[in-house]
């Protein structure tokens, strides 16, 4: 391999993604804040608005983004895979497989809680 050296790849791979989780997680922290910030001010016009306000808040929202991160992740994970499979090395195999099972897991997770809602909501509506 006349590249970068595995563990230095690893390492930014690494780096990289938690820096993406961290962006993420404080552009929600921002979103929370910029709610809660707008519930106060509401509160403090019109408190009959806020009633009407926080009965909308503490509805379930929509989690079809579950469906689809698990559909992203499980994809992800096989793309690993192919990826590994392609290079032929029995040293990348055994890494690209052991990354690969992170994602595929997940993902296989995010997706059946998704369908045990779903089946479980269609029940509700039945009975």
């Amino acid at each position: 391999m006349n590249g970068m050296p595995v563990t230095e790849m690893i390492l930014g791979m690494t780096a990289g993604c938690l820096l993406l989780i961290g962006a993420i997680q404080i552009l929600r922290l921002i979103q929370t804040w910029i709610t809660h910030k707008t519930i106060r001010r509401t509160i403090d016009k019109d408190p009959s608005l806020a009633v009407g306000m926080l009965a909308r808040l503490g509805e379930p929202g929509s989690s079809a983004g579950d469906d689809r991160t698990g559909v992203v992740l499980i994809a992800i994970g096989l793309a690993m895979i192919g990826a590994t499979v392609l290079v032929g090395d029995a040293t990348w195999l055994r890494y690209g497989l052991g990354a690969a099972l992170f994602p595929l897991l997940v993902g296989g997770a995010l997706w059946l809680r998704q369908s045990l809602a779903e089946r479980a909501a269609q029940r509700a509506a039945g009975e």
